[in-house]
């Protein structure tokens, strides 16, 4: 009897290890997750190449107006450096540097004895905004991105406004001049500038068209709050002409002009 029972054991374990042998071996995580990995796409890195593709070099040309008044009209220009996240749509960034002048009339400014006259501007700022695509439907442009030829942009940019107006000073011949026979023998003057810088926060809007898919041309109007008084503010509040600070208001156009 018991060698009758030893044998149904043996028996049973060369069964069992038949079976096992005969079944086919279990699919493992490493073979579906490499199958998983050759089926998925590879998302492409993003390198110094596609930074560079993404900078433009807008020309901006523009006139200007002040709306309190104490200020006349004025004709801008500006440079920009820009970077986009996508070309004609999604975020973007610039830098900009804006020049321009605008004339005064009777008012006493710090820092120059000119009671009318002319004061120059240099902004410099970094602007942050969105582009907007122009398409019918927006919501399958965003699942499926194309190139298209129109967008709306809306963006805010902090800086400051450097403002400089000239003042006359008389002059009088250094020491060395007048041993060097430098006499005056009538009054000579000298101009001067004089420099002030106060905090800015532009607010713009505008639209774009690309001609060609590295060149486009865009309009754009734009508001500039100066949160504290420029040195012509400061006269005309002073003087009671206007209460606060304001900004000019600038319409302008541009190209783009992209490396790729």
């Amino acid at each position: 009897m018991k060698k009758i029972s030893l044998i149904l054991v043996l028996c049973s374990a060369m069964s069992i290890g038949l079976f096992a042998q005969n079944e086919p071996a279990p699919i493992t995580n490493s073979t579906t997750s490499n199958s998983e990995a050759s089926n998925t796409p590879q998302k492409e890195k993003y390198t110094f190449g596609d930074f560079f593709d993404a900078l433009d070099l807008p020309t901006v040309l523009g006139v200007g107006v002040t709306p309190n008044g104490i200020e006349g009209a004025t004709f801008n220009s500006a440079m920009r450096l820009g970077w986009r996240h996508h070309k004609n749509y999604g975020t973007f960034v610039y830098i900009t540097y804006d020049t321009h002048s605008n004339t005064y009339k009777d008012l006493q400014i710090q820092g120059t004895n000119f009671r009318s006259g002319e004061v120059w501007y240099n902004e410099i700022g970094m602007s942050v905004g969105y582009r907007f695509p122009l398409v019918k439907d927006i919501k399958a442009f965003y699942e499926n991105p194309y190139f298209h030829p129109w967008d709306f942009f809306v963006s805010i940019q902090p800086g400051v406004s450097i403002a400089t107006v000239k003042n006359v000073e008389p002059y009088y011949p250094t020491l060395e001049g007048a041993l060097s026979s430098d006499i005056l023998t009538q009054p000579a003057y000298e101009m001067e500038n004089f420099d002030h810088t106060v905090p800015t926060l532009r607010f713009s809007a505008g639209v774009e068209w690309f001609i060609f898919p590295n060149f486009g041309v865009f309009a754009e109007a734009a508001y500039t709050q100066h949160l504290m008084p420029t040195i012509i503010e400061q006269a005309a509040i002073d003087k009671g002409e206007i209460k606060h600070p304001s900004g000019p208001i600038t319409v302008s156009v541009g190209l783009s002009l992209f490396f790729n």
